[in-house]
């Protein structure tokens, strides 16, 4: 049996949709898309290269022949990755576009969506929305066996739990999303300390300890550079060592922190610093000390926020805009 695509190479297609062949051979004119039907690879081609006003032999190149670029049409041929690049420079669109049919990945939109669902989470008074669409994305992520999405949904579905007053649900997610895709304290440090929070709050506060030492040796391996993170965790575990009335070593640990303050950008990690000293030496009866870095805080904060005003356009709206 004659090849047909040897036929189709010798009677190449001309841009009227139909293809010529020898002896019976014939392919059918290559129509739009039924509606909700996806568009195929050579529909995509002929329609870009009709809405450009290129003939098949215009886009044609070196390596990808106008015959070719008539198979790919009629859907006798899927592209090769090279021939795709060549024809989405030509045409002025992607590969993946031409590919498709977006712009993006299916990794990338998903997180596009999962990106959007957060700043729901932030910024929108009823968040119940963007709760619902976090938790369709994580089954979407599972079953695409996406697992770095799911943690991150997991993630934000436990922070939103957590701000909701839900601490039993947040550790669930938190842990579930730090399982399924492990990532450093260095990089999501509010997950973290979102979650030795959560533990503090059901009464576990041995969890939180443990769970912040960890943290600490972690960024000391891998990250010894993060004097910002090795600061922030360690006043965590100040408070959690405080929650367990272990405060003589809860001293030292936030003593250790405070040495390194100066060497924190952060302005908001030495306030977390100064106030955590501050309810610790209350509990431990020392009241003008407490004050003392009760007044620390307060004023670093006062320069910091006074800073972000500074830095705001003319007629930004100061309570909208953070």
């Amino acid at each position: 049996m004659a090849d047909v695509d040897a036929l189709v190479d010798a009677h190449a297609a001309d841009d009227s949709g139909w293809t010529a062949a020898a002896r019976g051979v014939k392919m059918d004119v290559v129509f739009p898309s039924p509606e909700g039907q996806a568009e195929t690879i050579g529909q995509r081609l002929r329609r870009l290269r009709h809405e450009r006003g290129l003939s098949q032999r215009e886009l044609a190149s070196p390596g990808v022949s106008y015959a070719y670029i008539s198979r790919i049409e009629a859907g006798a041929r899927r592209p090769s990755v090279k021939a795709l690049r060549m024809l989405a420079r030509k045409l002025g669109v992607s590969a993946d576009f031409l590919e498709t049919g977006s712009e993006i990945r299916d990794v990338e939109e998903r997180e596009l969506r999962i990106a959007d669902a957060e700043l729901g989470l932030r910024l929108d008074e009823d968040t119940d929305r963007a709760e619902a669409a976090l938790l369709q994305l994580h089954d979407e992520a599972v079953a695409a066996g996406d697992a770095i999405a799911a943690s991150r949904v997991s993630l934000a579905l436990g922070l939103a739990s957590a701000a909701a007053g839900r601490h039993a649900e947040a550790i669930e997610r938190l842990e579930a999303g730090l399982e399924v895709s492990p990532v450093s304290p260095s990089l999501r440090p509010e997950a973290f300390g979102t979650l030795g929070g959560a533990y503090t709050a059901t009464s576990r506060p041995e969890l939180a300890v443990e769970l912040f030492e960890r943290c600490l040796a972690e960024i000391a391996e891998d990250v010894p550079e993060d004097v910002a993170g090795r600061v922030r965790f360690t006043t965590y575990l100040g408070n959690a060592l405080s929650e367990l009335d272990e405060l003589e070593r809860a001293q030292t640990v936030l003593d250790a922190a405070l040495e390194r303050a100066d060497e924190v950008t952060d302005p908001y990690a030495r306030v977390r610093l100064y106030r955590s000293l501050a309810q610790l030496n209350e509990s431990r009866g020392r009241p003008l000390t407490a004050l003392e870095y009760v007044r620390r805080a307060l004023a670093l904060l006062a320069v910091t926020d006074d800073l972000e005003v500074l830095a705001e356009p003319v007629g930004t709206d100061t309570r909208t805009a953070r």
